[in-house]
């Protein structure tokens, strides 16, 4: 199965993430994993730009002799067809082999484990395994301020004038006087003299970032400076040098032998291959896998594909074939003009197979926007489908959502129920449903809920803006808890709090976290974020953007900001006194650096990272964070200085007491009543300035203290909530 992973690998540029393997192979077991890359020293678990990724090599070398008859142990094929399918040369001049299939080469594909790969397949793995393929990065230019670094050769250069800090993802791009770009004149010159064609400039980076990581993997397991024997070389060397242990590869895992029967690993390779779910975060707007995620990249939530020989198509009228598919009554649809209908019974169209890609089932991730929300059906005796305790007939004590769930548990079991006096059962693996008194079968099926494009595309949007800020009534607890943080360093304010429901964003933070956290409990504060109100919209729509809404703060980081205490966060609000209260995942922090674009490494490697930055280790009050999905802004709080008329406000709110009458005196038998003269509150002394360390995040002078004539004075019928 080895050979399988390897195929897949390198469809996918390479390399493939760790993490990835085991959510999409094995999830909950990472020791299955780690058992099938460590059969062989073609899969390396290593460091590629800081994250631990499965990288594919092979030991298999072109032969470089013209005339070789044929007695080596190299590949007989030449180097232009390798790299393009097209010889520079005219093939019948050109004195190396055009054919993959010649029994030589599929001699030494089969000894090496890569019979299975495509040309283009061969080619990816070949350029980070054959270090004669591609030029070096040439160090000189990095080094040194000059146009050219220190290199002496200038643009004669026959190594690559390219940033190796952007190879390895840790530039910063801008400022940067170095090339990030291949098709730059030197590095194209020198790519082009090399026979490098146009078409694999794009997957460059991501060969060199896979030959660097491979060193690296060598170097930590002492093999580096151990010769391999390449195809050509006259006998320099003999063998593969010191493989080492089995557990001793860059980091690698363990390896726990437990057994996995060849056809569930096939299954498992089956599945990641053809890349069957829809991935959620590209729908959503951005994936940082790009065109390594083992997800399928897709703007809707679902897409029809016909099989067309060894490739997956999009079908046309994608939005219509759904639309079909979604009523139970079609069991094909008929295209308009004339080609196959979509047979949707037997998945086919013509002779071609036909499948439905689309994002999780809604029953396993119920709380996520874009999931594929399935519906049951049953057909009763005039042909209509009849959804389940839907209208119509005797309700059913079971829905879709139950079923679905049961199906998924076991989609070979029987389920029982009951719809009015009638008990049923319903057989998954058959699809019918029999009455269990009287034996009417009836047939059963089950259909996606449909979603236009229309929809699907605006759907985040829809969300997001559809009444997002709840206000919070002044009774509930849930505004109590959050006024007594606001409080804690906060007193004498009148406050306002509304309750952000953006489900778009709760959902990319719950993602961010079941991705980061791998089972581990990750440390979460509820932290406050000053800001300008014209930014307030911005956020709660699409949260924090720190070259945005943070440009007050650098000293501990490029990233978003948050304070433990409302009163360092009320430094920088302006306009409207505007403050968030989010959710933010810290994790485990470090003191923070104004050079820093992330955070840094915890043990100085490229694979373990802190989560954030804070301003003191010991007591931090200060955090800085680096992804926006690590935060949710849950809260928005309004606020200003409390002044007399809200007192007076709180004692015409408060609940009126009848007047006690007084003890009739002897004299007069009148009864009379006793008022209190109202005192007047005691307007709050002028705040003290407060010295506070500049941190970058605010102008120099102090903020003005909020007054009670505040331009943005807030309406106290805004305190009379609806009761929910």
């Amino acid at each position: 199965m080895e050979s399988e992973i390897l195929k897949i690998i390198c469809a996918n540029q390479g390399s493939v993430g760790h993490q990835d393997l085991i959510y999409n192979l094995c999830p909950g077991d990472p020791s299955r994993v780690s058992e099938l890359i460590g059969s062989g020293d073609r899969l390396v678990l290593c460091t590629v730009n800081g994250e631990q990724r499965v990288v594919a090599r092979s030991r298999l070398f072109l032969c470089r002799a013209k005339d070789c008859p044929g007695g080596c142990r190299g590949l007989h094929l030449c180097r232009g067809f390798l790299l393009s399918e097209s010889c520079p040369f005219n093939r019948r001049q050109c004195s190396f082999s055009h054919d993959l299939s010649s029994d030589h080469n599929q001699r030494m594909l089969r000894d090496h484990g890569l019979q299975g790969l495509s040309r283009a397949e061969l080619c990816t793995l070949q350029l980070q395994s054959d270090h004669t393929l591609l030029p070096q990065v040439c160090h000189d230019y990095n080094n040194g301020s000059g146009p050219f670094g220190v290199c002496q050769d200038g643009d004669g250069c026959k190594r690559l004038h390219v940033c190796e800090r952007f190879i390895s993802s840790q530039c910063a791009g801008a400022g940067c006087p170095k090339s990030h770009d291949f098709s730059d004149p030197q590095p194209l010159g020198v790519l082009h003299e090399r026979g490098v064609p146009d078409s694999l400039l794009r997957p460059l980076k991501s060969a060199y970032a896979n030959k660097a990581a491979l060193w690296s993997a060598d170097k930590l397991a002492g093999r580096v400076g151990h010769k391999f024997k390449q195809p050509g070389d006259g006998g320099r060397g003999r063998g593969r040098g010191g493989r080492g242990g089995r557990g001793g590869r860059g980091g690698r895992l363990p390896l726990i032998q437990t057994r996995i029967t060849s056809e569930a690993r096939f299954t498992c390779f089956l599945l990641l291959s053809d890349k069957t779910e829809i991935c959620m975060y590209f729908i959503k707007g951005h994936c940082k896998h790009e065109d390594r995620c083992f997800k399928a990249h897709d703007k809707m939530p679902y897409r029809w594909q016909v099989n067309e020989g060894d490739r997956w198509t999009a079908l046309p009228d994608n939005e219509t074939i759904e639309k079909d598919y979604c009523d139970p009554h079609n069991s094909y649809r008929y295209p308009a003009p004339p080609p196959p209908p979509v047979h949707f019974d037997t998945m086919t169209r013509g002779g071609g197979r036909v499948r439905r890609l689309s994002t999780v089932n809604a029953a396993l991730e119920p709380t996520f926007v874009h999931t594929t929300e399935w519906l049951w059906y049953w057909q009763d005796e005039d042909g209509t489908w009849n959804l389940y305790a839907g209208a119509g007939h005797r309700r059913a004590d079971v829905d879709s959502a139950t079923l679905e769930r049961k199906f998924l548990d076991n989609n070979s079991d029987e389920v029982e129920f009951t719809a009015g006096s009638q008990s049923y059962s319903l057989s998954f693996q058959d699809m019918l449903q029999k009455n269990k008194r009287y034996g009417t079968v009836r047939v059963v099926c089950r259909r996606p809920r449909f979603v236009s494009a229309e929809e699907a595309l605006t759907w985040t949007v829809c969300l997001c803006r559809r009444n997002p800020l709840i206000p919070l009534q002044p009774t509930s607890p849930e505004f109590k808890e959050v006024k007594a943080l606001f409080s804690k360093t906060m007193t004498g304010f009148v406050v306002k709090a509304e309750r952000i429901q953006n489900k778009a964003l709760w959902d990319v933070f719950q993602l961010y976290m079941k991705d980061s956290n791998s089972g581990r409990d990750v440390m979460e504060m509820k932290l406050f974020h000053g800001t300008d109100s014209k930014y307030v919209d911005a956020i709660c729509l699409n949260n924090f953007d720190w070259r945005i809404c943070g440009t007050h703060g650098t000293v501990y980081g490029k990233g978003s900001y948050f304070a433990r205490d409302a009163k360092y966060s009320h430094h920088y609000t302006s306009g409207c006194n505007m403050m968030f209260l989010s959710r933010v995942l810290v994790g485990d922090y470090t003191r923070g650096s104004s050079s820093y674009l992330r955070p840094p490494s915890r043990d100085d490697g490229d694979v373990n990272f802190y989560d954030s930055c804070v301003d003191d280790v010991f007591n931090p009050s200060i955090f800085v964070v680096f992804e926006k999905h690590q935060i949710y802004p849950e809260y928005l709080l309004q606020y200003r200085k409390a002044d007399l008329l809200d007192d007076l406000a709180a004692d015409v709110s408060a609940p009126l007491l009848k007047p006690t009458a007084a003890p009739k005196p002897t004299v007069a038998p009148t009864p009379t009543f006793t008022l209190k003269p109202t005192v007047a509150p005691k307007l709050a002394a002028p705040r003290p300035t407060v010295t506070t360390q500049n941190l970058g995040l605010a102008k120099a002078r102090p903020p003005p203290v909020p007054s009670g004539d505040h331009t943005c004075r807030m309406n106290l019928n805004a305190f009379t909530f609806p009761i929910y």
